[in-house]
C-alpha cells in the first residue's frame, strides 16, 4: 500500500463520501426522533398494523409487537432502507474506485510512478475499506445514540445482531461491487447495475417472504441468510451466517484484484 496514494484517495472520495453519510445520518435521526409519536398513538397503531394485508405485512416485515419498541420500529427501516442506502455508496464506489484512473486517461500517469499493480489495485481496496468503516460506524454510532435518547429499556444484544447482521450484509453487496468494476467496461455507469443487485436482491426475498408457494426464492438472496427485522421481538447473531458473507466479501474482492493485475490497462 502507498501512503501518498492512500491520501489523496481518501480526498478525492471526501465529498461523496460526506454526502452519502450525511443521507444515511439524517434518515436514521429522522426514524428515530419520530418513533416516541407512534408510540403515544398506543392501540391506534397497533389496529393499523392489524389492517394492512398479511402478505404486506410478512414481506416487510411489520407487525404490532415489532413497533411496540424503538427497536422494533428502527429495524423496519434498517433493514429496508438504511442498509440500501450502505450498500449503494460502498458498493458504487467499490465499482469505480479502481477504473476511474481509465475513464479518467490518469492510468498512464499513475502507473509511470514507481507504483506496481498490486500496490495502487491494494491502496485503493484500503481506501474503499475506510469509507465503509467510516460510514457504518458513524451511522451505528448516531443510532446508538438515537434509541438511548427517544427510547427505554433498549435491548442492546438485539441491536449489537441488527448491526453485525447489517456489518456482513453491506460487505457483501461491497465485495459484488468491486468484482462488478473489474467485469464491466471502466465506462459503465455503474449506479444501475448496483442498485438493480442490491434492490433485486431485497425483493426477491420480500417476496418469497410475502408467500409460501416462492418461499424458495429467498435462497438466491442474502437477506435470507441476516435477519434485520425483528422476530418475536428478539435476535441473536448469525455468526455463521456472517463470517461466510464477510469471507465471500473478501474472495470477490481478491479475484478483482487478480483481474486487475493481469488486464491490459487503457491510458
Amino acid at each position: 500500500m502507498n501512503r501518498a496514494l492512500y491520501l489523496k484517495e481518501l480526498k478525492r472520495n471526501r465529498k461523496n463520501a460526506t454526502i452519502w453519510t450525511g443521507i444515511v445520518l439524517a434518515f436514521t435521526l429522522m426514524i428515530l426522533s419520530i418513533y416516541p409519536s407512534f408510540a403515544e398513538m398506543g392501540e391506534e397503531m397497533a389496529k393499523l398494523m392489524s389492517s394492512m394485508p398479511e402478505a404486506y405485512a410478512r414481506a416487510f416485515g411489520i407487525d404490532s409487537n415489532t413497533w411496540a419498541s424503538i427497536v422494533g420500529f428502527y429495524s423496519t427501516y434498517y433493514g429496508v432502507y438504511i442498509t440500501l442506502l450502505m450498500g449503494i455508496f460502498t458498493a458504487s464506489t467499490g465499482a469505480t474506485i479502481v477504473g476511474k484512473e481509465e475513464r479518467d486517461g490518469t492510468a498512464e500517469f499513475l502507473l509511470t510512478h514507481p507504483l506496481s499493480r498490486a500496490a495502487v489495485s491494494s491502496t485503493k481496496m484500503a481506501v474503499l475499506g475506510t469509507l465503509f468503516l467510516i460510514v457504518y460506524a458513524v451511522q451505528s454510532l448516531v443510532a446508538v445514540a438515537g434509541m438511548a435518547v427517544f427510547g427505554d429499556d433498549v435491548p442492546w444484544e438485539t441491536v449489537a445482531a441488527m448491526h453485525a447482521h447489517g456489518f456482513a450484509l453491506v460487505l457483501f453487496f461491497t465485495g459484488a461491487g468491486v468484482l462488478l468494476g473489474s467485469l464491466l467496461s471502466v465506462k459503465t455507469n455503474f449506479m444501475g447495475p448496483v442498485v438493480g443487485l442490491i434492490f433485486g436482491s431485497y425483493f426477491l426475498n420480500a417476496i418469497a417472504r410475502s408467500t409460501e408457494s416462492v418461499e424458495w426464492l429467498s435462497y438466491a438472496s442474502p437477506y435470507r441468510y441476516l435477519q434485520l427485522h425483528l422476530d418475536g421481538g428478539s435476535m441473536d447473531v448469525a455468526w455463521g451466517a456472517c463470517a461466510a458473507f464477510v469471507a465471500m466479501a473478501l474472495i470477490l474482492v481478491a479475484v478483482a484484484h487478480r483481474r486487475y493485475l493481469t488486464r491490459d490497462i487503457l491510458g
